[in-house]
């Protein structure tokens, strides 16, 4: 059996060709700093080059499935790595990271719990099944920070469509797993004590499946939008960039960080 990769941010848990992952940043509600994205996307290559693994669960530590970007350590960064060049550099990766994830041959779960915003609300969305627990709050909180939701936007609004996804976006609403069902977020729904036992239940289904025929199941279902993903990607990186490098989004994650609402006519 193929040696899985250690990880600081990850907890990796291998039962024969079920692969478990756990985002293990407790304290910080498994936010996603340099050090876990540069992890998770080595777990994807890895991923990609171990068939013998074939369904992939991905949930957080400490009751948190993931609440998005470290927005102290993006603050942190933003005046002293190069720039609005490195932060598109930044953003691209995990553009691209992300499409080699939904391209992986394995079936992947998602099981949303505690908090899911930004870039987790697009994990729950990437997956290819997800299931909310009913106490799960998730959202797309980037606009509130001066931000765009620019590498996770294709992601929602292939799961929930175009009207809903702008509506998410633009409102930074926040909302719970049920409501989150109803929007097309997830497949399955379940109480938050029933959340170990549904994940079995759904992995047994997978399980029950010829593997190469998941494969090749999820080759054709992706390949609906072959030939724009490096566009999109380089479009989405290029808008955070330049926001990200504004003064939009320095008083915005001040803001966050001071825990204080924004003042937007301040930082124009």
């Amino acid at each position: 059996m193929t040696a899985l990769p250690s990880f600081e941010t990850l907890i990796l848990r291998r039962e024969g060709a079920r692969l478990d992952v756990l985002f293990n940043r407790p304290e910080q509600r498994n936010a996603i700093n340099s050090g876990m994205s540069r992890e998770f996307s080595e777990l994807v290559d890895f991923l990609a080059g171990t068939p013998a693994i074939r369904v992939v669960t991905v949930r957080g530590a400490g009751g948190h499935f993931c609440a998005g970007g470290d927005i102290k350590e993006r603050r942190a960064m933003a005046g002293d790595t190069g720039g609005v060049e490195a932060i598109e550099k930044r953003n691209r990766d995990a553009g691209h990271m992300f499409l080699r994830f939904a391209r992986l041959p394995q079936t992947t779960i998602s099981l949303i719990e505690g908090s899911a915003f930004g870039g987790g609300f697009g994990y729950a969305c990437l997956t290819d099944i997800t299931i909310l627990t009913r106490g799960a709050r998730m959202g797309m909180p980037e606009t509130q920070i001066g931000v765009a939701p620019a590498q996770i936007a294709r992601w929602v609004v292939q799961r929930v469509g175009l009207p809903r996804a702008r509506q998410l976006a633009l409102t930074a609403e926040r909302f719970d797993g049920e409501t989150a069902y109803g929007y097309g977020v997830g497949q399955y729904l379940c109480d938050d004590e029933e959340a170990d036992q549904m994940l079995e239940s759904v992995v047994a289904k997978v399980q029950s499946c010829g593997p190469l025929a998941c494969a090749a199941t999820k080759r054709i279902m992706v390949a609906v939008d072959e030939g724009r993903e490096t566009e999109l990607i380089d479009l989405a990186a290029r808008e955070f960039g330049q926001l990200n490098g504004g003064s939009e989004a320095r008083e915005g994650q001040s803001a966050f960080a001071e825990k204080r609402t924004p003042v937007w006519g301040a930082a124009q």
